[in-house]
């Protein structure tokens, strides 16, 4: 990210067991990436990897994709909020057919994102 400082944190190939999130496909958290943004707030970047979305060879399509992040958002991302040293002001699910690096066009990857506020233990979709 151009200008702001980065602090990533990544996780060993932390699995979604195939059929708990709503489409049903088999998701694998990538990274979760802290940024300072425009303004000096904090966003939290959940970055999964998700097959299932590619385009040529997936079965997921966007609406599908879309229940997914917010699913995502449900169950990944508020818990993480409730922690006292990951809190962010807002937090990004994205869900990728294949790894991307932050900041790097592919053009033939898939990718689906979702901008949220958490707030009273829930998430909040925002504008983007």
């Amino acid at each position: 990210m151009a200008g702001g400082a980065l602090l990533s944190l990544t996780f060993a190939f932390s699995a979604v067991p195939e059929g708990a999130i709503p489409s049903g496909q088999a998701i694998i958290l990538w990274e979760i990436v802290w940024e300072r943004v425009e303004g000096g707030t904090t966003q939290a970047v959940l970055r999964f990897i998700a097959p299932g979305i590619a385009r040529d060879t997936g079965s997921i399509d966007a609406a599908a994709a879309m229940a997914d992040i917010d699913w995502l958002c449900a169950t990944h991302a508020v818990p993480l909020a409730l922690l006292p040293a990951a809190r962010a002001e807002t937090y990004v699910v994205t869900i990728m057919d294949r790894a991307v690096a932050r900041g790097e066009a592919d053009a033939e990857a898939t990718q689906y994102f979702g901008i949220y506020a958490i707030t009273d233990g829930k998430c909040s979709p925002e504008d983007f």
